[in-house]
């Protein structure tokens, strides 16, 4: 931990430089500033969390529904979740198109001013791609985060499923406990809420200035964009240990 705290500095001030070079080349100093900021960001989580996801997979790598589970959250938070928004909005399930067609293409922004550097190493550059009218988006952030979701999802189904086992008829009531735990880890960073507002205030006029004003906000969209998926991953880290020192308990008095 130490060591990787001490050479952490590094990769944030040449992903600074990156920055500040990618006026001459957008989309490659973009790509380099990314990954070296989101090393950055791999560099400082603490050893316990790598602990946790190294043991899980060392131990589950072999069970089908561990990578079905990962495999099924990322597609939805990386692919499903804009066509999910899209079939919210009012008039488009009437609207709905079953022809298909494929379109698809990087893009990348022009480098903001330094206030704005974070915003930019979280979504630049990025992959778009249309499936018929259906558009979804693959950003570093949201990328980031879907695979620390994933892991940390997958390892709790696990256990939740390695929990049950060992329970007895009494005590098998325990487990509903962490299921909802998983449940509201991983739901809080769909942005459910968000895509309701916006759906009711396009259906009802006359609330829809007072509701677009919320979501277009700034303070909200700090914390639905980057607070709620983070505040997911800790939800979910800590609906983990507690899972681990479940079964640990359960099998001592066993």
């Amino acid at each position: 931990m130490i060591k990787r705290l001490t050479i952490s500095p590094l990769f944030l001030i040449l992903s600074l430089i990156a920055y500040y070079l990618s006026r001459n080349d957008i989309l490659l100093y973009s790509t380099l500033s990314t990954i070296l900021f989101w090393t950055f960001i791999i560099l400082i989580l603490p050893t316990s969390f790598y602990n946790y996801i190294k043991d899980g997979i060392v131990k589950y790598c072999k069970k089908k529904i561990f990578w079905f589970t990962v495999g099924l959250y990322i597609s939805y938070h990386v692919i499903l979740y804009s066509f999910f928004f899209y079939l919210l909005l009012p008039g488009s399930i009437k609207n709905i198109s079953f022809r298909f067609s494929f379109n698809a293409g990087i893009g990348y922004s022009i480098p903001p001013p330094i206030t704005y550097f974070l915003e930019w190493v979280s979504n630049s550059p990025a992959i778009w791609f249309f499936i018929g009218p259906y558009e979804g988006d693959v950003i570093p952030f949201s990328t980031f985060l879907g695979v620390v979701l994933a892991l940390l999802i997958g390892l709790n189904v696990m256990k939740i499923l390695e929990l049950w086992g060992i329970s007895n008829k009494l005590s098998k009531s325990i487990v509903l406990i962490p299921s909802l735990g998983v449940v509201s880890g991983s739901s809080c960073c769909v942005f459910l809420p968000s895509i309701v507002m916006y759906s009711i205030a396009l259906s009802i006029s006359s609330i829809t200035v007072t509701i677009l004003s919320i979501l277009s906000s700034f303070a909200y969209f700090i914390l639905a964009y980057y607070a709620l998926p983070i505040v997911s991953a800790i939800v979910l880290f800590h609906n983990l240990t507690m899972l681990n020192r479940l079964i640990k308990k359960l099998s001592f008095t066993m």
